[in-house]
């Protein structure tokens, strides 16, 4: 069977360097260069980078060539010779182990076509798959990378792997016996009492190492990594990080990254609790035996180590969200997948409606530095006069809650501008809450606050706050959300008909949403 493949740049020039590293090998080695052009443009569906290898890479490769058809008979050594190829020039990715890689190559067997679990004809492949639909991507904006370096710069374990890396010096032997790669007991004991570590400490920080890039091995040696001349920079400073992220959450299994992967795809604060739930199914107590630590512990476990590494910040309130580092790791880790995350439109083309448009489709967590950016560009005040504007009508509750959460901050700046909002029907009540001066405000005005953000809190499922002094007239609070023409007025006056600030409340709003007379004491 004759397969048509289109040959990316990156493909072919990879192929004319492994060839000409083969023939100047001692002794030469065997390579089939259609057969080499073919097993990388099946790797290249997912990787950008052809030396971005691993074992289940190996898999999905075999796959896709037993689906394709026949393969020549010595496949395998122009495979191994691609493999020492990488590990020779140490061009390698830092994601998997030389060893555990050659190993994969080595037992890799490709089906018959005949028993291969996809048609050929079918390009799109199931065993490649696609993760995720376009439309389910989240939209994210990064931090430049001189923003998160110092992060990453200031993450002890990155640092404790950089002295590791450093200690190393030009090269030591890995322990030949062991299935990865490792330094002997002689050496990882030397390391410990020369860097001030525990010696258990030495596997954990080296594997670190590794990932960062501040190392690399041979299939016999560790020696010096690329990333180590490069710390100074801050783009490599980050992607060391990010590369190493998934060794430094390891001692959590994979719960680390899941963690942190809800985190970065929702954009939202959530607390302990909030990723115990969405995280579940949890293995059941008879499981789990005697001692150990349960769904709660092992969620708060995994937080204080990415807190730690400087992935996930914590808020008042028990809060937890990701950082612009913690950003960074998870978007690197869906771009070695071959996903390219969609970011925001350029903030100098939005009109203020769009703005607010992007900010409610997007991540809470980038609406602040998106909206702030947006409002700089134009100037403060005029920004915020544009913005006051679009969302001054009654059912525009939406816009107001994200409009009033990027002026936090800018009070003192916006005075002016307030000033010509306070006895707005619809603002007014908001602008006395960002003046902190209620002043002259009407009850009409705060009732509008209080639907705006109790209508949001009724869309997430969330409590709604029951101390407010607004609540001191429940009488006359109720009737007016009834009579507001609020398009959420129903659904909050049923939440707290049901009780859900308090039977004071309850009874009030039962009245005022059921009947001028009153249903019930």
């Amino acid at each position: 069977m004759t397969v048509s493949v289109s040959v990316s740049v990156s493909v072919a020039d990879a192929v004319r360097s492994c060839l000409e590293w083969a023939r100047n090998a001692r002794p030469p080695r065997i390579t089939d260069p259609r057969f080499l052009t073919r097993m990388l443009t099946a790797h290249g569906t997912v990787r950008a980078d052809p030396g971005d290898w691993d074992r289940d890479d190996v898999t999905r490769v075999t796959l896709t060539l037993s689906a394709e058809g026949s393969v020549p008979e010595d496949f395998r050594e122009t495979w191994l010779t691609w493999c020492d190829y990488l590990v020779d020039r140490g061009l390698l990715g830092p994601a998997e182990s030389p060893r555990v890689l050659r190993a994969a190559v080595a037992a890799a067997e490709v089906f018959p076509r005949d028993q291969a679990p996809w048609s050929p004809e079918d390009r799109e492949s199931p065993w490649w798959g696609q993760l995720w639909e376009p439309e389910d991507l989240p939209r994210v904006h990064l931090a430049p990378a001189e923003r998160s370096a110092p992060a990453a710069r200031a993450c002890p374990v990155l640092g404790r792997a950089l002295r590791l890396a450093v200690w190393v010096g030009d090269g030591l032997p890995l322990d030949g016996d062991a299935e990865h790669e490792t330094l002997t007991e002689h050496t990882r004991d030397e390391a410990a009492a020369h860097l001030g570590l525990a010696p258990e400490e030495v596997p954990y920080l080296f594997e670190t190492a590794l990932r960062a890039g501040f190392l690399r091995t041979t299939y016999t040696e560790a020696r010096p990594g690329p990333a180590v001349r490069d710390w100074d920079d801050d783009v490599r400073a980050v992607r060391s990080w990010a590369e190493a992220l998934p060794a430094m959450v390891s001692g959590h299994g994979t719960l680390g990254l899941r963690v942190l992967g809800e985190l970065f795809t929702s954009g939202g604060v959530w607390t302990v609790a909030d990723l115990v739930e969405v995280l579940a199914p949890w293995q059941g107590p008879k499981g789990r035996g005697e001692g150990k630590p349960g769904p709660e512990e092992e969620v708060s476990a995994a937080v204080r180590t990415l807190v730690g590494l400087g992935a996930v910040e914590t808020l008042p309130g028990a809060g937890l969200r990701i950082t612009p580092l913690g950003d960074q790791g998870m978007a690197h880790r869906w771009r070695r997948w071959g996903i390219a995350l969609p970011g925001y439109p350029s903030t100098t083309e939005m009109s203020a409606r769009e703005l607010l448009f992007q900010l409610w489709e997007g991540r809470p967590v980038d609406a602040q530095v998106i909206g702030r950016q947006w409002m700089t560009e134009r100037g403060v005040r005029t920004a915020a006069r544009e913005l006051l504007e679009v969302c001054a009508e009654l059912g525009s509750w939406h816009q107001r809650v994200d409009v009033f959460r990027l002026f936090h901050g800018l009070e003192r700046e916006l005075g002016p501008v307030f000033a010509a909002y306070r006895d707005h029907p619809v603002l007014g009540g908001w602008i006395a809450h960002a003046r902190h001066d209620p002043g002259r405000v009407r009850l009409e005005q705060l009732v509008v606050v209080l639907l705006d953000t109790y209508a949001l809190r009724v869309e997430l499922g969330t409590p709604l706050p029951a101390d407010t002094p607004v609540w001191r007239d429940p009488e006359a609070v109720t009737r007016l959300m009834w009579r507001s023409g609020h398009p959420a007025a129903d659904g909050v006056l049923t939440a707290i008909a049901l009780g859900a600030v308090g039977p004071d409340a309850a009874r009030a709003a039962r009245r005022a949403r059921f009947s001028t007379v009153g249903v019930g004491p």
